[in-house]
């Protein structure tokens, strides 16, 4: 039975453009700024091929060559085109997604500061130094420290402590310590806090490093990663935690033929349909086995309804690394009384593993686990003012820091928040293991809060380290501002260091251009100061500053043909725009201080509108101030001062902007004379209100008294008291 195969070809087109407005009365304000979506990729690689359109003899003649009534149906419909609804976060959403990430950092915090004060226990430090074999209690001794030395103790460590499957029951960091240290194997967490207390108890300075793994930041997050994530998840049974890729031992292929044909092939589609239970929208294509033998072990093809992203593709590939270890256990029994030599044939699957030199993930691999936790040592003599130096026991890597986030994105954990725990204090040390903060930036909290949060644990982790935490923290910057250049566009567009021009918004441009630090794809990258924000002349007012006398403008936006005839109006009363119509902005570099008219004889300067635009204090005419007062006008009014209505910018409802005043700009001689007469004004109004509203309650005292009388007296004339009463209830 043959098959052809459609390639079918989409080209998205991002929306560009962007909305130039403008503010009534002749107050220009600064316009959207708009991304620029990248251009369409050309895929000329489509192969046509002849085919015939089916007639009713044919279909005939396709029923009888099918085989063992197997038909394969092709449904097409339009639903693949349709682009789904794309639902967007609420502001509740993200503020609840915010609190919870908050929370579940300060719960990740308490939990680092508890396994730290369980590394400094005495009696599991005893212990571990009872186990010690004494050639490594030497270690301490060495006046320079360094990380070759520290080698054998973390072989050790590694060979006598393993991994464990976590238990669903959450034990004390004490007791989980204790236990692990009796059975010589627990959680990564545990066996992580052993190494620690193990250096602790030789004197070594050491930190318990974990990275906290917190909920999304963005509410929506959640949702993508479950998506990309559910076959993993459904594998559970089969599969253990991602960990690191490792070359698993070699299987013959013949192991495979030696086994039965038909129970191969029955427990094989057994493990493929326990996969598919669980979740019935993976759907994974049919296996189509061969009934004459072949050499070699073919991995299972498995196709997902829609592979659109790498890690689609990497959990294809994971999958099929699993299937074949599956294979590679089933067989070991078979294979235990064959002769060396069959061993030593590699399956193709194996060879790509053995020629992959990159750190990918391997599902079930229990040989090196994800780097969640390690320790930190302080040596002394790696160089001239020391240095803390990666260890992690779990897998054996001594001074490995630069493998950690990449090992890290290949057991898909983000390196967001990256804390070393000592003294019962904590030090957020992202920058050293993170190289690429570009990337972790935007999944991260507000900085501000994050360093209120950290002072009183740095000041805690600093006294426990001494010196070493300032140069440390000189160290953290340095990185900071090192961090090597991205090698996509995408990286560029917000990155805090670098810049290329094409991410260059709206109202901003580069000046001074240069110096060039290197290229992405043609684009030169610039430093990110180098970006300068452009203003009109109106906007530079706002900031206190004016644009000097012939000044050539640094850019000019050309009008856009959307603009309604109501924007066009304003912009050209505001003398912002040449005679073409473009918008003209200007660089800071182009400004100088605002100069103002002072205020002579108790006259406020006013624009040509009759009052002052105070959008800053820096606005206020020399000689005048602005007073902020409800009510004040009347006053200044009645004093015969002369005075401004002080403009402090405007009031967008229902789609339209209005003006707003807040005060009025009076000469500084006439303040506390104003302040004096107003201060009484307030005092005449309260009194006068308070009497007004002493007399509306004596008139409705006076009226409620009234009905009363009047009521019994009805009663005591025309009927009975009780009668009446009861009707009026």
């Amino acid at each position: 039975m043959e098959g052809g195969s459609t390639d079918i070809e989409k080209n998205p087109v991002g929306p560009t453009g962007g909305n130039d407005t403008a503010d009534p009365e002749s107050y220009s304000r600064d316009a959207t700024e708009y991304a620029v979506s990248p251009a369409k990729d050309d895929d000329d690689d489509c192969e046509w091929e002849n085919g015939l359109i089916p007639t009713l003899s044919s279909m005939k003649d396709f029923q009888e060559d099918s085989v063992d009534g197997v038909s394969i149906e092709f449904d097409i419909s339009n639903g693949l085109t349709k682009r789904k609804p794309v639902k967007r976060a609420t502001a509740e959403e993200k503020d609840v997604a915010e609190f919870v990430h908050k929370a579940h950092l300060l719960c990740l915090l308490g939990r680092g500061r508890l396994v730290d004060s369980a590394c400094d226990d005495p009696l599991i430090q005893a212990s571990l130094l009872s186990l010690l074999p004494t050639s490594l209690l030497k270690i301490a001794d060495s006046p320079k420290l360094t990380a070759s030395n520290l080698s054998p103790l973390v072989s050790w460590f590694h060979n006598n402590f393993h991994i464990r499957s976590p238990i669903a029951a959450e034990t004390p960091c004490h007791l989980a310590l204790a236990s692990t240290l009796e059975t010589r194997e627990g959680s990564t967490e545990a066996v992580a806090a052993l190494s620690v207390a193990l250096f602790r108890a030789l004197n070594l300075t050491t930190r318990f490093v974990s990275i906290l793994d917190v909920a999304s930041l963005k509410p929506d997050a959640e949702k993508s990663e479950s998506v990309t994530e559910v076959g993993s998840k459904r594998l559970k049974d089969v599969f253990g935690s991602s960990t690191l890729m490792v070359a698993g031992p070699s299987c013959s292929s013949e192991c495979t033929e030696k086994s039965s044909p038909d129970k191969s092939r029955k427990r094989l589609f057994e493990s493929r349909d326990s996969l598919t239970t669980d979740e019935p929208k993976i759907e994974m294509s049919e296996v189509f086995m061969s009934e004459a033998p072949t050499k070699t072990s073919e991995p299972f093809p498995v196709k997902s309804e829609e592979l659109k992203r790498k890690g689609d593709v990497e959990f294809q590939m994971q999958l099929e690394m699993a299937m074949s270890a599956t294979a590679i256990e089933s067989c070991k029994i078979s294979t235990a009384s064959e002769s060396p030599s069959t061993s030593s044939n590699l399956t193709p699957l194996s060879k790509r593993l053995k020629k992959s030199n990159g750190i990918s993930t391997a599902i079930g691999s229990k040989k090196v686990g994800a780097p969640l936790y390690w320790a930190e040592v302080f040596c002394s003599g790696e160089n001239l003012t020391g240095k803390w130096v990666h260890v992690d026991a779990v897998n054996a890597i001594v001074d490995g820091e630069h493998k950690v986030e990449a090992a890290a994105a290949a057991c898909k954990k983000s390196l967001r928040y990256v804390v070393a725990f000592a003294g019962r204090g904590a030090k957020d040390v992202t920058r050293r293991y993170c190289t690429k903060w570009y990337k972790v930036a935007s999944s991260r909290i507000n900085s501000i809060w994050w360093d209120v949060v950290l002072a009183p644990l740095k000041e805690l982790e600093s006294g426990a380290n001494g010196a070493r935490s300032s140069l440390e923290d000189i160290e953290l910057e340095t990185r900071a501002l090192t961090e090597p250049l991205p090698t996509n566009q995408q990286a560029y567009r917000n990155h805090h260091l670098y810049v290329i021009e094409r991410w260059v918004k709206k109202y901003q441009i580069l000046y001074p251009k240069g110096p060039v630090l290197g290229f992405c794809s043609g684009h030169a990258v610039y430093p990110r100061t180098c970006v300068q924000t452009l203003h009109t002349k109106q906007g530079w007012l706002r900031e206190g500053l004016q644009v000097k006398a012939a000044e050539v403008p640094a850019k000019v936006l050309k009008r856009s043909q959307k603009c309604s005839k109501e924007e066009d109006a304003d912009d050209n009363g505001n003398g912002e725009e040449d005679h073409q119509g473009n918008t003209v902005l200007y660089g800071k570099w182009q400004t100088e201080p605002l100069v103002l008219p002072r205020a002579v004889n108790g006259i406020v300067p006013k624009n040509e509108r009759g009052r002052v635009d105070v959008w800053s204090e820096k606005c206020l005419p020399p000689g005048t101030v602005h007073l902020r007062l409800p009510r004040v006008v009347h006053v200044a009014r009645r004093l015969g001062i002369d005075f401004a209505h002080a403009f402090v910018g405007f009031e967008f409802k229902n789609g339209q902007s209005f003006p707003l005043f807040e005060g009025i700009v009076v000469c500084t001689e006439f303040k506390d004379a104003v302040l004096q007469a107003y201060l009484e004004e307030e005092e005449r109004r309260e009194s006068e209100e308070k009497r007004k509203n002493e007399a509306q309650a004596l008139s409705k005292w006076y009226q409620l008294l009234s009905s009363i009388i009047t009521r019994q007296q009805l009663n005591n004339a025309y009927g009975d008291g009780e009668a009446f009463s009861e009707s009026d209830k």
